[in-house]
């Protein structure tokens, strides 16, 4: 799923021209959470790296519906 989007209300070329916005939970809480391409490309790059870190396939499941 591709749900990377555009910046379009940069106000400075620092900015980030386009983010992933993520949800998740902190502390319980839903929260919206926007990453910079290369925040998405360390985070992968991570995971791989570290497989035994990433849920299985249940446990995705799981946080997902909540069960």
């Amino acid at each position: 799923m591709n749900t990377r989007k555009e910046n379009e209300g940069r106000k400075t070329k620092k900015e980030a021209t386009h983010y992933w916005p993520t949800r998740l939970r902190v502390d319980g809480k839903a929260v919206w959470i926007l990453l910079t391409d290369a925040e998405v490309h360390r985070a992968a790059k991570r995971a791989e790296n570290n497989p035994e870190d990433v849920p299985g396939l249940w446990t995705r499941i799981r946080l997902v519906f909540g069960l």
